[in-house]
């Protein structure tokens, strides 16, 4: 099996989580960044950056939350490398 490869983003984000305690957590409106960030203070990655780091197996969704219609979507990855 060949080894997973990661974008300069995908690597930009699992780096940034490994510095902030191995997690990003979602912001409304999809951005996904440490605990802690706020806007204009430092990086921030989009979903699909984060659908691919965990399709690749670099991380897992580690938290979830409910909707109205009960429904559940991530809303924090944990890097398991």
């Amino acid at each position: 099996m060949k080894p997973a490869t990661f974008s300069p983003e995908m690597r930009a984000a699992i780096d940034c989580a490994l510095e902030h305690g191995g997690k990003l957590i979602r912001y409304p409106g999809g951005f996904w960044s440490y605990e802690g960030w706020g806007l204009h203070h430092g990086v921030y990655f989009g979903t699909t950056t984060i659908e691919a780091i965990v399709k690749r197996g670099a991380g897992e969704y580690t938290n979830q939350q409910r909707r109205r219609d009960g429904s559940t979507f991530p809303i924090e990855v944990t890097v398991t490398l």
